[in-house]
């Protein structure tokens, strides 16, 4: 922060203190007191030089913003602030969301300091973080010099959950609780092992074969767990919004449970899968559905 982005005006006592002057400077005319003269002009010379001294609190500042974690719609969302000073003196400042979430708190010399400003979320979808102001009063509250921090990225907001028990579809028209039902996965590879009897082809080991001049196959190992589509289509006679929510249920239970789950909504078909990133990539699609 410099003088091309540092602005700087009185504060309400700033007023009222240049009022007090003009009283003062008024009261000296007419009486000829050269007392009250040297006070006023005194005061005034106090003023003068506190508007300097606001202004280094912000001059030379550094401010930057971390990354801030998707949250559900209702909730509050935390964005990392990290506000850091290469000066030799303490400054008082205060930053946040006007008329929201402000926080006050003092920068000893040459400290940097993390601070997590709140921010209440509505509604599901990509929510733009506005500019935060960064402001201070100090030393004597006389002028006020503030600087806006333009944020150029957004958040993703999820639907808010709405709990109900998954029930997933064998395919013929019945229904079982999901957490009773459990497929054969893709197998993985656990090791290698001497050729057996009816291993086909493609599963010997051709390279370990070569090496050891005897037929070697690979051991595979099968997972044991559910695979599953949550469709969009099971939840019928329902406003999309309800849905939405259902299946953002759905997709934290799918994931808890280490389930293989993808998603299918009108427009979007995502894989089965598993993990953090798939989970985000699900619950990001049903955020964005029909805002963008």
């Amino acid at each position: 922060m410099s003088h091309k982005n540092v602005f700087i005006l009185p504060s309400r006592t700033g007023w009222a203190f240049a009022g007090l002057l003009l009283a003062m400077l008024l009261t000296a005319i007419n009486y000829q007191n050269s007392l009250i003269y040297g006070l006023t002009f005194w005061l005034v010379s106090l003023g003068h030089g506190t508007i300097w001294l606001t202004f280094r609190n912000l001059s030379g500042l550094e401010m930057s913003a971390g990354k801030v974690e998707p949250c559900y719609a209702g909730e509050s969302l935390q964005l990392p602030v990290n506000v850091s000073s290469a000066k030799h003196w303490s400054v008082a400042i205060t930053v946040g969301y006007p008329g929201e979430t402000e926080q006050d708190f003092t920068l000893s010399p040459g400290e940097s300091l993390d601070v997590a400003i709140a921010r209440q979320t509505l509604k599901r979808g990509r929510l733009p973080l506005r500019r935060i102001r960064i402001e201070t009063e100090y030393p004597f509250g006389l002028f006020r010099a503030w600087s806006w921090v333009a944020l150029d990225f957004d958040v993703v907001i999820y639907p808010k959950p709405e709990y109900t028990p998954v029930h997933l579809s064998v395919g013929d028209g019945d229904e079982l609780e999901g957490s009773t039902l459990a497929l054969i996965g893709q197998d993985d590879i656990s090791g290698i092992r001497e050729y057996g009897r009816g291993d086909s082809l493609n599963q010997i080991s051709w390279k370990h074969t070569a090496r050891s001049g005897s037929p070697k196959s690979f051991e595979r190992e099968q997972e044991q767990g559910v695979m599953c589509q949550l469709d969009w289509g099971s939840l019928t006679g329902l406003e999309p919004e309800v849905r939405l929510s259902r299946l953002a249920s759905w997709v934290d239970q799918a994931e808890a449970l280490g389930w293989k789950y993808g998603l299918s909504i009108p427009g979007v078909e995502i894989p089965a899968g598993t993990g953090n990133e798939h989970r985000h990539r699900c619950l990001t699609a049903l955020a964005v559905w029909g805002t963008e």
